[in-house]
């Protein structure tokens, strides 16, 4: 069977630490965050990423319930770990253990996959986003980014404007296509992005909801939550590209994908992690 969505990046091991408490080790990664959202939207989804022995089965299972799985290599070595680690003054710091993950536009593909409605390539290296691009050869891409690679965005203006030439749907937040087209305003990045070839930007913007540009600018407001029904802001805004992705790659209109979006972000923000769905949280 044909897939609507197939999402290419990492899937990690999110190491979270608060002063006084125990480590809690939660799924992470920001390519199952927007494919079991898009899953949970109606898609049908395949997942293209690489996670060593040390991922736990129970989560691969909880992954395999609502995707297909088949892209998803495990190697010798260890899955890609994120640390958040929150500090007594507030300040955060994330350290990252690469693994295996490394190399990422070079996973292998499952030949079913390449006949998926659309891929959408997760933040990983903006090289490696390149390389996935050039090998998957197809207009029908999707992208997302990731301040982890804020530097990259600022100083590589011509590898981002070669990345952004291959991309049909693009899913900023406002600072990083501020920080991308080097503009003032997110008209004017919106507008600069699809110069750049990207046939439709959409430009997340946390309470302000969301700017779409195709070549007329259309906005839309987020819908309220109260402040107590958050629990965790981790993965919103990769919940709210794969609930877009789920409507857009079976041909819905904007307005009902970005609809899913929020709908999907917003119900992120109330649970644990970035994951739509929940394996069990674990502690050291």
């Amino acid at each position: 069977m044909k897939l609507d969505l197939v999402v290419l990046g990492h899937v990690s091991i999110d190491h979270i630490r608060f002063p006084g408490r125990n480590e809690k080790l939660l799924p992470g990664g920001a390519a199952a965050a927007v494919a079991t959202s898009a899953a949970l939207a109606g898609a049908g989804v395949g997942l293209v990423t690489k996670v060593g022995r040390d991922f736990p089965e129970g989560w691969l299972k909880k992954l395999s319930a609502v995707l297909d799985v088949r892209g998803v290599q495990i190697l010798p070595g260890r899955t890609i770990h994120i640390y958040m680690i929150y500090n007594e003054d507030g300040s955060v710091d994330a350290p990252v253990d690469m693994g295996v993950a490394r190399k990422m536009g070079e996973t292998p593909i499952p030949e079913e996959y390449m006949e998926s409605k659309l891929f959408h390539i997760a933040p990983i290296p903006p090289e490696e986003q390149l390389k996935a691009i050039k090998r998957i050869e197809r207009e029908r891409t999707s992208l997302d980014f990731n301040p982890t690679y804020m530097e990259d965005y600022a100083g590589k203006t011509g590898l981002m404007k070669k990345i952004i030439s291959r991309v049909e749907v693009l899913f900023p937040n406002e600072r990083e296509a501020l920080t991308i087209t080097k503009t003032k305003t997110v008209e004017e990045a919106a507008k600069t992005l699809h110069g750049w070839g990207a046939k439709l930007v959409v430009i997340t913007r946390g309470e302000r909801g969301v700017l779409v540009y195709d070549g007329d600018f259309r906005e839309f407001s987020a819908p309220p939550i109260n402040p107590e029904e958050i629990v965790d802001p981790t993965g919103a805004g990769d919940a709210f590209a794969g609930g877009f992705l789920a409507g857009y790659s079976r041909g819905q209109p904007v307005e009902e994908c970005v609809r899913l979006g929020l709908e999907r972000a917003r119900e992120v923000l109330k649970k644990e992690g970035s994951w739509s769905i929940t394996p069990s949280p674990r502690s050291e």
